[in-house]
Formats: C-alpha cells, structure tokens, sequence
C-alpha cells in the first residue's frame, strides 16, 4: 500500500469515527465556559451535630458562592442569613415541601390542601433565602388507593401549586428519586417527572434533575437530560456519584462528560453538590470544581 493511500484511509476512518460519536463524548477542545454556578449542599458532606450556620462558613471558605439545604424546620434561618449576607452567597435551593412530601403528599385522597399550605409555608421561607428552586416530592404510593386516580391527585395538585409559586417568584422543582433506595415512593423515574410537569402546564413547575438518583435507578442520564433541557422542563442538576453517593469523581459515572454536555447546552442555572465526600468538603470542592470545568 502506498503512503498517500494509507494517509488517506487515515483520514478515512478518522472522519467517519468523529461523525459517528454523540457531540456531547467528543473531545473539549471546543468547549464553551461554563454558564452554571456550583452550589454546595450543606447536609451530607458535614458532620451530623455541626450547626448550618458554621456548615455555611465553612462552604464559603471552600469557595463556594452558593449553597443549598433540605428541611428548614432544624435550622435557625436567622442565623444563616447573617452568614449568607457576610459572604454575598446565594441560596440555590431548599426543600419544598418538608412536612408532606415523604408521605401523604399528593397521593393521598383528601391530603391536597395540607400538601399546598406546607408548599406556601416553605415559599416565604425560600423568598426569605432568595431560593429559587423548591425540591419537592409528590408523596408515597398508596396502596389502597387506585393507580389513576393518585396520578390525577398530582396533576391537580400541581396546577393550585404553580400559581402559590409563581406568586413568591420561585418554583416548585420536583425531584424524582430512585427504585433502589425509594421503592415506597412515587417519582422514580425522570419521565414521572416530566409527565408530571406536562400534566401541571405551568412555567414555575420545573423539574430537578438529580444525576445521583438517575445513575443509580435508570441509566440513560445525557439522552434524558437533553430531553428535559430541550422542553424546558430542568431548572435545577444536582451531582453526586455511584456507589456511595460521594463528591463526582470518586465513582463510575463520567462526570466529565456530563459536565461538558452541559456546557455545550449552555445550562445556565446551578448544580447542586448534594453528596458526601471521600476526604473533606474542600477536596471535594476542588474535585467538582475541576471537573465542571470552572
């Protein structure tokens, strides 16, 4: 075989190896700057009895510009907006519905008003914070209560709901979990989510996609990411790895690749590090800031 012939099958192979491979798994040469912000989550990667207001501290001398929280009702949210003032950090999200959401929620025949009140209580704790994005579960299944018949609870649900956000400027993100560790519940899968969000047809009913819980219960996460992002259903990631839901980097998922699909999507909103670390908070600031490229 002559030289030039064989350059040619080079070049040959090369280009049709690059046509064949997704944009989003080609190298970064080409990649935009991040448009997201890193929002560190203060419950999993902090000592139990450490306060939220000295996790808060500590978040901000790691780096971060913004965090996130679950449940307000163990925290002295005085305390942490003092902190939250002193560093100029923003608060990326907070749970939306603490008190209903891992039981009756919207599933639960008779239980709607007391999911909406315990989603308006948490608005004026969020406005308070500045939160935009309000993690909230749809509740448990029920087992003496038909199949439709909870689905139509949460859709109605969800339609009263989006006005109470739309009226504190927030929204309401709802957060599909996953079959392995929360089989008792209803949102398993990010289609529920996002079938629920079609069902609601309201723009403040929005959808966190939690790439922890969808490599841990269904796989497929850039196809059903680009999904959610194309119908504007996604305003909020959260990372965390597989096993052991420790900072991204530390497991099987390829965090890299997720992060450069983002950039090329031009997610702008944030990415919550909701997940433990393998050594301290700032090592795994470090390692997740790295990896998103920031």
């Amino acid at each position: 075989m002559t030289a030039s012939r064989r350059e040619f099958l080079k070049l040959g192979l090369a280009s049709a190896f690059t046509s064949a491979v997704p944009l989003f798994a080609r190298a970064a040469d080409d990649l935009p700057a991040p448009k997201y912000t890193l929002a560190m989550n203060l419950e999993i990667m902090f000592p139990g009895g450490m306060p939220y207001e000295e996790r808060l501290e500590r978040a901000a001398k790691c780096g971060a510009t913004a965090y996130g929280i679950w449940s307000y009702t163990n925290k002295n949210i005085d305390a942490l907006l003092k902190v939250q003032a002193k560093h100029k950090m923003a608060c990326a999200s907070i749970s939306g519905n603490p008190l209903t959401g891992w039981s009756t929620g919207l599933t639960q025949t008779g239980k709607e008003a007391e999911f909406l009140a315990d989603f308006e209580k948490t608005c004026k704790i969020a406005k308070r914070l500045g939160a935009p994005n309000l993690i909230t579960f749809v509740g448990a299944k029920q087992k003496d209560i038909p199949w439709d018949v909870q689905e139509a609870q949460i859709v109605a649900g969800l339609k009263k709901a989006g006005p109470i956000a739309e009226s504190y400027d927030v929204f309401l993100t709802l957060e599909p979990l996953n079959r392995v560790e929360s089989p008792q519940m209803t949102m398993l899968t990010v289609g529920d989510a996002y079938r629920y969000a079609a069902g609601a047809n309201h723009p403040r009913i929005k959808v966190d996609f939690d790439i922890y819980h969808r490599a841990l219960g269904e796989g497929n996460i850039l196809n059903t990411l680009a999904e959610g992002l194309k119908k504007g259903f996604v305003s909020f990631v959260e990372v965390g790895d597989v096993p052991g839901r420790k900072e991204p980097g530390s497991g099987e998922t390829n965090y890299r690749n997720i992060f450069n699909f983002l950039r090329r999507q031009g997610y702008a909103g944030y990415i919550g590090m909701e997940h433990g670390t393998t050594s301290t908070p700032q090592e795994a600031w470090d390692r997740v800031k790295e990896l998103a490229g920031l």
